[in-house]
């Protein structure tokens, strides 16, 4: 015989037994069971009513529907009699008399929810192309630098009278060529500063979260701390034309371009970007002239359009080349000799900054611009400078103290402040930097002409 699934089909059997004598038996069952699973609805119902208005736990709803406390079970059956069937029925609770569309009747909301948190972040990529220090407090920092006190190493009469000695006055590493005594003297310095972040709860929002929304708060505190680091020291090299006016200067003579040893103004990120970057590199001089000796691994940086350019540069295999080494193309327009090398190229780190194209706001270079930085840690004179003030190398995080205490207990912190009931938090750190000397860094703004 076919289920029955619902009263319908039960009263319509029930008429047809009663033409059949001999079925009065079956139809006393059948009316007997709907008769049980009525009440057992009405007392579930019930007992759903009063866990919505607070007069029962949330729990007993779940021990209703899968028994397993005799204690609860007892409270249950003396409460509302018929949720288990006959009186000796614990085996049957609400699961065995719950089809599917009780479910949409008895709850107004999905059960199956899920909160998704913060945005996956980067850690602070571009650290590693300053150099960091530890500062002792808030007072500035002053950092000197002198070239000129040493004159040239000449040749002379060993029997010659002694001669007048005129040295040059020091002065500092700025991009003067040469070095003149009226360049100032003064320090480069940077003082360091407080920064933030706060965010505050009130107690009811944290009374209704049962997504677990706010427990993630320091984890976004933290997130929004290493975020203004990286756009701090993105702001040190990068600025809204293009590299930073203060940094890839003429003095310097960083800037990738003809003057200075590239075959282009301004190349894009490519093999031959590179190679004319690491000329300059290796051609730098001090203000006095000259060669300086750079050392240190290369670390090339650049914003998120380049990605695609900068991982297909470091993983080519070989590099093919008609110049450099190689011969320039002919008249028929192919060059007479290649040359076959190893990728050297892979000898550099990679660094994408994300927040250069945010930095950077000139239409076109935002995503074009890039460089190569020198490692800090190698140089005497590094190219930039972050100090961060000691205990604070990184954000920390900080709760206000609750000030809410029960009469005759002690503090409540779910409470919060006594007036406004927030629980407040905030992150913090205190950093400053500036530019050191440019000539361990070159950069492009990647617009070739």
């Amino acid at each position: 015989m076919p289920e029955i699934t619902n009263f319908a089909q039960a009263a319509t059997l029930d008429n047809w037994t009663a033409q059949h004598s001999s079925l009065d038996g079956f139809s006393a069952a059948r009316r007997n069971a709907s008769a049980v699973q009525e009440r057992r609805i009405r007392e579930a119902a019930r007992l759903y009513a009063d866990v919505l208005r607070g007069r029962e736990h949330p729990m007993m709803l779940q021990e209703a529907m899968n028994p397993r406390t005799d204690l609860f079970i007892g409270h249950l059956m003396e409460k509302y009699p018929g949720l288990y069937g006959d009186p000796g029925g614990r085996m049957l609770g609400l699961r065995e008399t719950m089809a599917v569309t009780d479910y949409q009747a008895l709850y107004v909301d999905v059960l199956d929810r899920l909160y998704y948190g913060w945005y996956n972040s980067y850690p602070i990529p571009n650290k590693s192309l300053v150099k960091i220090k530890t500062l002792r407090d808030f007072r500035a920092v002053k950092r000197y630098m002198m070239d000129g006190v040493v004159s040239p190493l000449t040749s002379s009469d060993p029997g010659a009278q002694i001669p007048n000695r005129s040295l040059l006055g020091p002065t500092p590493q700025n991009g003067v060529s040469p070095p003149t005594p009226s360049t100032s003297t003064a320090a480069v310095t940077y003082s360091p500063l407080l920064y933030q972040a706060m965010t505050s709860v009130n107690w009811s929002a944290i009374v209704d979260d049962d997504l677990g929304i706010f427990q993630d708060l320091a984890q976004r505190l933290a997130i929004s701390g290493n975020q203004g680091i990286n756009k701090f020291i993105t702001s040190l090299y990068v600025d809204a034309a293009g590299p930073h006016a203060s940094l890839y200067t003429s003095g310097y003579g960083n800037l990738i371009n003809i003057t200075n040893g590239a075959s282009i103004n301004n190349p894009p990120l490519s093999a031959q970007g590179i190679m004319d970057g690491m000329k300059i590199l290796a051609g730098m001089r001090d203000s006095s002239g000259n060669p300086i000796m750079i050392t240190g691994r290369p670390r090339c940086w650049y914003g998120p359009a380049l990605t695609a350019t900068a991982q297909n540069l470091k993983r080519a295999l070989t590099i093919s080349l008609s110049v450099e080494g190689g011969n320039q193309a002919g008249t028929t327009g192919f060059p007479s000799q290649w040359l076959q090398v190893a990728n050297w190229i892979n000898d550099m780190d990679l660094v994408m900054d994300p927040y250069i194209p945010i930095v950077c706001t000139a239409a076109g270079v935002q995503h074009t611009v890039w460089g190569i930085t020198i490692d800090p840690d190698s140089q005497n004179r590094p190219a930039i400078e972050v100090g961060f003030l000691q205990g604070y190398e990184t954000p920390q995080t900080f709760s206000r103290v609750p000030t809410t205490q029960r009469v005759g207990g002690g503090v409540d912190p779910m409470l919060g402040d006594f007036f406004t009931m927030n629980q407040d938090l905030k992150i913090l750190t205190v950093m400053g930097g500036t530019q050191i000397d440019g000539r361990s860094t070159v950069a492009s703004t990647g617009q070739s002409v």
